[in-house]
């Protein structure tokens, strides 16, 4: 894994609402984006960039699967990131794997923590 990038709008194509998954994707990507370089990734080690890249992925592919559900299809890509990411952790997407669900966690707290300063989160 990379950081963040076009790439991933790919990998999260379900293709039950190809428009919506589109809008959602680039809308995740660039926020992702962003939180990278705040958080200054490209100078981390690669095993902490791995890591991020990872659980953010993760996220992207859930996020986009929400986004196209009954209950997340009126929902902005801010009020999904609100919805399903806060200080507690994120969203429960490794079942049976603790320390990648622990990874994810790790990463939805410091991103809910990055969008609350930008403004992006309530």
């Amino acid at each position: 894994m990379t950081k963040p990038d076009h790439s991933w709008i790919n990998d999260w194509k379900v293709g039950e609402n190809p428009e919506r998954e589109q809008k959602i994707s680039k809308e995740l990507v660039e926020c992702f984006r962003e939180f990278w370089v705040a958080l200054d990734l490209d100078g981390k080690a690669k095993t902490t960039r791995n890591r991020y890249s990872n659980a953010l992925h993760a996220l992207g592919g859930f996020l986009v699967e929400k986004a196209i559900s009954e209950d997340g299809l009126p929902m902005t890509t801010n009020e999904l990131l609100a919805e399903h990411i806060d200080s507690a952790g994120g969203p429960l997407i490794h079942h049976d794997e603790e320390e990648w669900q622990n990874e994810i966690d790790m990463v939805c707290r410091k991103l809910s923590k990055h969008l609350k300063a930008k403004g992006r989160l309530a």
